[in-house]
């Protein structure tokens, strides 16, 4: 296909005419009519300071559009502000329901991308992702907000028809019987077909010569869309959380001041319902030190020695396991992490899904420990050296295969990932939460579920407020957490007079 002008208005753009503009980015579709207010919700206008564009709403919180739209950082973050305007739109009035750009997913194969809002636009249809492809001779109505044959600035997108007159893997070429195109501003908006009485996205309007646009003396035609109809597997694996499967619930260990442990059963850690299986008697006594719940029933235990008559001095590594009964084994495994049993670097340690133990040293450095089951030994008896600089956090919490939550003391949470096979971070320092100081121990099951344990808030029982565990979830793949307000889901009371909670931290797995 021949290369065309793409759409996206350049808002500092000055008025130029000729082959100059074709160099510009473009908006609105030309000979196209006014689409009435109250009908098609979906279409979306977006504005940033130095360009605006069009879009489609396909889900509550997430529009469609061109890449070139929007610009972002290697994790997703825009890098200038942008707005999405969704429902009864008007640019001359500013009605409409407006959000801010928290998050951008592009494809490297076609000019097409993702945006999410900073919350849902609620009372609005999303519009469907086509399924099926294209073909010669079909009928799209291409929609947007860009300008048209006689207006700069439209108040109301505008819509025309189009018949498609060629196909390939990733565009479809589209001209107009009035010879009309896209035009400045167009740039993003759908491509639509009309199947029954079901209307859904093809396409997204990528770029055209822009004839019969607004101060354009350009006689060639025809427009280009970026193909979606491909798509719905990336879009749902960008905008739908990965389901969770915690087939057995959570296993939750704590220890009090006694010494005694008990095991409790989080029966829903994969929704936050407060149903829980407790014990009715102590699993073992004697735990004054620092256990850690391990994968395959391990508890790990830092020891704090008991006594004259203790055969194991502080800081011994025990190695103990669940045989669905009773707690067996108990061998030290280890020495030397007396440290972790100190108010400074006991939340410093943790297990990730895989059983590794990652810890920071006095050093600040971050190490992991893999143990060999089959050996029955340590792979790497003195660690290696993932990361330095971990000074800066006062906890760490594996929620994952190596999977990392690290807080610093002033509540920001960051989530690290580690890719064991590859020897390299897929995600470092990504700032995820704030305000997670008031919690004395942070835990999880896996799968990105927290746990967090000291603070105070309603029972989820009578509401009446006292010491609770709060339940949280974060959806990677999308960068949110579960619809659950800031304070996440109170699930239990009574949270404040153990020493230690810690989660077996393969009870909770993502499904691919």
């Amino acid at each position: 296909m021949p290369r065309r002008t793409s759409r996206i208005l350049a808002l500092s753009a000055t008025l130029v005419t000729g082959s100059v503009l074709t160099s510009l980015p473009a908006h609105a579709v030309s000979g196209g009519t006014t689409v009435p207010t109250g009908t098609s919700g979906y279409l979306a206008r977006v504005s940033t300071p130095t360009k605006a564009c069009s879009a489609a709403l396909i889900d509550p919180s997430w529009v469609i559009t061109s890449k070139g739209c929007l610009t972002a950082d290697a994790n997703g973050a825009p890098t200038e502000n942008a707005t999405i305007s969704v429902g009864a739109v008007d640019v001359s009035t500013g009605a409409g329901t407006n959000a801010k750009v928290v998050r951008v997913v592009s494809r490297s194969d076609r000019d097409v991308a993702l945006a999410k809002l900073d919350k849902p636009a609620t009372g609005i249809t999303p519009v469907a992702l086509a399924t099926t492809a294209p073909k010669n001779g079909d009928t799209l109505q291409l929609a947007g907000f860009g300008r048209t044959a006689t207006e700069w600035v439209p108040a109301r997108p505008s819509i025309a028809s189009f018949s498609v007159s060629s196909v390939n893997a990733t565009e479809v070429s589209a001209t107009s019987a009035s010879g009309s195109d896209t035009c400045l501003g167009d740039s993003g908006g759908p491509a639509l077909r009309t199947v029954g009485d079901k209307v859904e996205v093809v396409a997204v309007n990528s770029r055209s010569w822009q004839h019969g646009c607004l101060a354009v003396t350009e006689t060639r035609q025809g427009s280009t869309e970026a193909r979606v109809d491909d798509l719905a597997d990336w879009v749902r694996q960008n905008t739908v959380p990965t389901p969770v499967s915690c087939p057995n619930g959570a296993v939750i260990w704590d220890d009090l001041s006694d010494g005694n442990l008990y095991r409790h059963i989080h029966n829903d850690p994969a929704n936050g319902t407060p149903s829980w299986t407790e014990p009715t008697k102590s699993s073992g006594n004697g735990w004054f030190g620092r256990p850690i719940a391990g994968k395959n029933g391990v508890i790990w235990d830092i020891h704090r020695s008991n006594g004259a008559g203790d055969p194991f001095g502080n800081g011994s590594l025990k190695m103990w396991k669940w045989d669905g009964t009773n707690l067996t084994g108990g061998k030290q495994v280890g020495d030397g992490w007396a440290r972790y049993l100190t108010p400074e670097y006991q939340n410093r340690v943790t297990v990730d899904q895989a059983g590794r133990i990652f810890m920071v040293d006095d050093q600040g450095q971050l190490r992991v420990y893999i143990w060999d089951d089959a050996a029955n030994w340590w792979v790497n008896g003195s660690g290696q050296v993932l990361d330095t600089g971990w000074t800066k956090y006062d906890s760490i919490t594996g929620a994952g295969d190596g999977v990392l939550y690290a807080r610093t003391p002033n509540g920001d949470l960051y989530r690290f990932q580690y890719d064991f096979a590859a020897a390299k971070w897929t995600q470092r320092d990504k700032l995820v939460g704030t305000g997670w100081n008031w919690f004395t121990g942070i835990f999880s099951p896996g799968a990105d579920i927290l746990y967090g344990r000291g603070s105070w808030g309603p029972s989820p029982w009578d509401g009446k407020n006292s010491p609770i565990l709060r339940w949280y979830r974060y959806s990677a793949n999308t960068d949110s957490w579960l619809p659950v307000n800031a304070n996440g889901v109170s699930i239990a009371t009574g949270w404040n007079t153990d020493l230690h909670a810690t989660a077996a931290p393969d009870s909770c797995r993502l499904v691919p």
